[in-house]
């Protein structure tokens, strides 16, 4: 990490989870997943396709490894995690993630509310 160009210590992580199993629901498996971001009492938001937190990085990537494995906990076979990671430095003032833009129902648990 630069020094001159520090990252902001807060990301943002969102995370799919695709489990496959032998017979029963995905969903069923899925929403075990969902628990366990639930109670890692972070800021979240559980949309169609992902789930997105915010935090710390380890922190959260823990958290997505927590949620894998309670799909296999749950009967999966075998699981396809996507995981794409949003940082930043101070410098940008100005950013492309939305989360940053404004208050709307879908994202207001992600915006400070100093």
């Amino acid at each position: 990490m630069s020094v001159n160009n520090p990252q902001v210590k807060d990301v943002y992580v969102a995370f799919q989870v695709i489990p496959r199993l032998k017979e029963g629901n995905n969903f069923e498996v899925v929403d075990k997943a969902i628990e366990v971001v639930k109670a890692a009492n972070v800021p979240y938001q559980v949309g169609a396709m992902e789930t997105t937190m915010r935090g710390e990085l380890n922190q959260l990537l823990d958290i997505v490894k927590a949620a894998q494995q309670a799909c296999y906990d749950a009967g999966a076979l075998e699981v396809i995690t996507n995981i794409k990671i949003h940082s930043k430095t101070e410098a940008a003032t100005d950013t492309f993630c939305t989360y940053d833009r404004g208050v709307t129902k879908a994202n207001h648990m992600f915006v400070d509310k100093a």
